[in-house]
């Protein structure tokens, strides 16, 4: 189970109570960017140019999610205790090299690569 609660994030929390004797899975989606390539191209103690992708009115990142568990997997990892987060030795994991592969074609006629003025979309945002 899941603390989403505090900013500590991802934590085991407490068993639920008799009174609630059904686990629920949680599905997580998460995206990541190493922007440690760019940590030379400002200066030292000046502030990074990134900004998060919903500040002021701008788009970000969306997921529906889509039952997609095979046979009687989604069952297994519920019955066993020691799934939390990624770690489930009852079912198996994609390996990240292969979920890496997965792209999208480009949705919007508008320069996304680079250093940009502003976030696609977004040419009033707030400052």
């Amino acid at each position: 189970m899941y603390n989403t609660i505090t900013s500590d994030g991802f934590v085991a929390a407490p068993a639920c109570p008799s009174s609630h004797p059904v686990r629920m899975p949680q599905v997580t989606y998460e995206t990541t960017w190493d922007t440690s390539k760019f940590n030379s191209m400002w200066p030292s103690g000046a502030p990074n140019p990134f900004v998060w992708s919903f500040e002021g009115t701008a788009a970000g990142t969306h997921a529906d999610y889509m039952f997609g568990w095979k046979g009687d997997a989604l069952q297994r990892a519920m019955d066993k205790s020691e799934c939390f987060y990624d770690g489930c030795g009852s079912i198996t994991k994609q390996p990240m090299s292969t979920a890496n592969q997965c792209s999208v074609k480009n949705m919007v006629s508008e320069e996304t690569d680079g250093w940009l003025k502003e976030l696609p979309g977004m040419a009033n945002m707030k400052k």
